[in-house]
């Protein structure tokens, strides 16, 4: 979500660094208030993620959202930037103007959480905090330091849509990776800083079929891709089983989402990765008073995770690579359309068309990440040895 505000209102994340914390648990409560409502849509579709009251429509909400007497100009260069970007949260022009913001997919989350970027930011935070090993931050860097602590590293403030820290869910990171289990049937790749299992609830109900149905939906893609290159022979893209593939993987999707269930989970996912991967996208005060500059984001987050002594994965360049472009897949194929629409699946390998393109780097990063070539074809019988799901090798690149 960060990284779209930071976007359109054009602030940038420097510009969203100046913000005080309060200002943007507001604007990620705003953004999911004016989340994207198609009408006569079933709970759980992307376009209708979830009917849980909206502040605006809550009795404290309409009160404080009456129209207040006219204000003084701005003396503080902050509340005109706010309202930039609240005025600049934009969508699809078919939707209501009040409603009509949607989040990136959790599988976004899940591959820049798997850069291990979370431990190593934690650990630029303690030292920061705690001492002055990394020098003396800038300015800049304290606006940043004071946002990231009180959004990511502290109980949040109760009522708002991301804060789900509870008696009951006590412990942030095991909140997410039960929510990755439930819809992605996959833990991360890391566990505890001891190496051990990182314990969280592993429910019952979870898509434990999601990667091996994907795999198969990005194998029958490329042969697609492929045979789409040939002027003659026997092509054998098989468009009936392509749209049966995403029926599968959207059945499988929206069957955690029934009744909406995972919205608030997902969206508090995606806005903590989105902030962090914001932090490193490009030379930022934070990663300048860290000497970390470098021309790509995990180029950058080996830097930082040299400085800190927190290793970050060796593939994070791969996981950075994938995130947005499995992200739209997966809501496109959450949707429907390749079933709804005749011939829908053609868009997954037509040459050079805008969904090809992602599929190429989807395949492409997936197979780097798995260490399972999806260009290869079908793997060995489902009882044969398989390696662990997103196993990655040994080693991990520090520097």
């Amino acid at each position: 979500m960060f990284r779209t505000f930071a976007k359109v209102s054009g602030l940038g994340a420097q510009g969203l660094f100046q913000f005080h914390p309060a200002d943007l648990i507001a604007l990620l409560e705003l953004a999911w208030d004016h989340r994207a409502e198609g009408v006569g849509l079933p709970l759980g579709h992307p376009l209708h993620r979830s009917d849980l009251t909206r502040f605006e429509d809550s009795w404290f909400g309409r009160r404080a959202l009456q129209p207040p007497a006219p204000a003084p100009p701005p003396t503080r260069p902050l509340q005109p930037n706010l309202n930039l970007l609240i005025n600049a949260i934009g969508g699809p022009p078919d939707f209501p103007p009040r409603h009509h913001v949607l989040w990136d997919h959790l599988v976004y989350a899940y591959m820049v959480e798997n850069t291990r970027i979370v431990e190593i930011f934690r650990r630029v935070v303690h030292e920061l905090t705690h001492g002055e090993k990394l020098g003396a931050p800038s300015v800049a860097t304290l606006h940043w330091l004071r946002n990231t602590e009180e959004l990511f590293y502290r109980d949040g403030p109760s009522y708002f849509a991301p804060s789900l820290h509870s008696s009951a869910r006590p412990d942030s990171e095991a909140m997410r990776r039960a929510t990755y289990h439930r819809l992605l049937g996959m833990d991360l790749n890391h566990g505890t800083a001891d190496n051990k299992p990182y314990p969280f609830t592993r429910a019952e109900a979870a898509n434990k079929e999601f990667v091996s149905t994907f795999e198969e939906l990005l194998r029958e893609v490329w042969i697609g891709i492929v045979n789409a290159g040939n002027s003659s022979g026997i092509k054998s893209t098989d468009d009936a089983k392509l749209a049966e593939l995403t029926q599968t993987l959207q059945e499988m999707l929206l069957a955690r989402r029934l009744q909406g269930s995972l919205s608030r989970e997902e969206y508090a996912c995606v806005s903590m990765m989105s902030w962090f991967h914001m932090t490193v996208e490009t030379d930022t005060p934070v990663v300048i008073d860290l000497r970390a500059q470098a021309t790509s984001a995990e180029q950058r987050l080996y830097k930082i995770a040299q400085l800190v002594g927190v290793p970050a994965h060796g593939l994070a360049g791969s996981y950075f690579d994938i995130a947005d472009s499995i992200s739209k897949v997966l809501l496109l194929v959450e949707t429907g359309i390749f079933t709804q629409v005749p011939k829908a699946v053609t868009a997954f390998y037509i040459p050079a068309s805008p969904l090809e393109t992602v599929m190429r780097t989807i395949i492409t990063h997936w197979s780097v990440i798995t260490g399972r070539d999806m260009k290869a074809g079908k793997i060995a019988p489902a009882d044969a040895p398989r390696r662990p799901v997103l196993a990655m090798p040994a080693a991990e690149r520090v520097g």
